[in-house]
């Protein structure tokens, strides 16, 4: 019986409480008008919308440092990685693509210099239809990168070759998928 009167007292002490903290008036006199009228609307009733994403915004500040996502600063790359895709064409086609048919990151002068060693090497053209991200058949043949190719460009030493109709397609041998494709000389 005991419990049961501290329990109501508390009850009646927490709603005495709560309507003291109702009858105070808000800090500024429009606000709870202003709530109310939001809880009018349908996204209000919803409680899916803040009642403060209706009110006036100024325009574009010129001192800003964003800008659509870009950094609107002297120097900086116009059309960087960070740039939200809605905003760059490119990065909308790359975030397209599965992360293994992202593009090596080879110079032209490197590609180049690739796609020269291995005309040399004449290794024979394999008529498969393989792109980045493809997994090549297991009985395919490949070939390792020339030695001056690995001496000069060391992180692709790892990769594997095969030629294809038109390009060279750069395989990561234990797993036979396409990393990357170079144009055929």
């Amino acid at each position: 019986m005991r419990n049961t009167i501290k329990l109501s007292l508390s009850a009646l002490a927490i709603c005495y409480a709560g309507a003291a903290w109702a009858q105070q008036p808000p800090g500024d006199p429009g606000q709870q008008q202003r709530h109310d009228n939001m809880l009018q609307t349908v996204p209000g009733k919803n409680g899916k919308e803040e009642p403060s994403s209706h009110l006036a915004t100024t325009g574009a500040d010129p001192n800003a440092v964003f800008v659509d996502g870009k950094l609107a600063v002297p120097g900086a790359p116009a059309d960087s990685q960070t740039v939200p895709a809605k905003f760059s064409t490119r990065n909308a086609s790359l975030d397209t693509l599965p992360t293994m048919a992202q593009p090596l990151p080879l110079s032209d002068q490197q590609t180049q210099r690739i796609a020269a060693s291995i005309a040399k090497a004449n290794a024979p053209v394999v008529q498969l239809n393989a792109k980045p991200a493809d997994f090549l058949p297991t009985d395919t043949k490949l070939y390792d990168m020339p030695a001056d190719v690995a001496a000069d460009i060391p992180w692709v030493r790892d990769l594997k070759y095969v030629r294809l109709p038109g390009k060279i397609a750069l395989v990561r041998a234990p797993n036979m998928v396409v990393v990357g494709e170079i144009a055929a000389k």
